[in-house]
């Protein structure tokens, strides 16, 4: 059971990490989570293609959360997957915090 000091923790921490993506979110992402736990935060990227230009936009939201949270927070890692999240498996995957928008029909994620 989470207790209310702990999941206000974790909406505040969702907040920053929404906050901290603003503007770094591009064509490539397909989707973001944050995963928050006691000492550590987890920003899960689902990327249809990695890009060296990508990989500098995670580094970016990853030094902006870390400000936003004084640089006293937990420690802040990414994972980076290939290709659309499983929907059978959302809620192990933390938060979703974004997920792209289908622009094609068929959708081709």
């Amino acid at each position: 059971m989470t207790s209310s000091a702990e999941l206000e923790r974790e909406n505040a921490i969702v907040l920053d990490a929404v906050q901290a993506l603003l503007g770094l979110i591009s064509p490539e992402v397909i989707a973001v989570a944050v995963r928050v736990e006691r000492d550590r935060i987890e920003l899960r990227f689902w990327v249809r293609r990695r890009t060296s230009e990508l990989d500098e936009d995670i580094a970016d939201a990853i030094f902006e959360l870390d400000a936003l949270l004084s640089g006293e927070g937990p420690l802040i890692e990414s994972r980076i997957h290939d290709g659309p999240p499983d929907p059978t498996m959302l809620r192990s995957y933390g938060r979703m915090i974004y997920w792209a928008k289908c622009q094609a029909r068929p959708c081709r994620l």
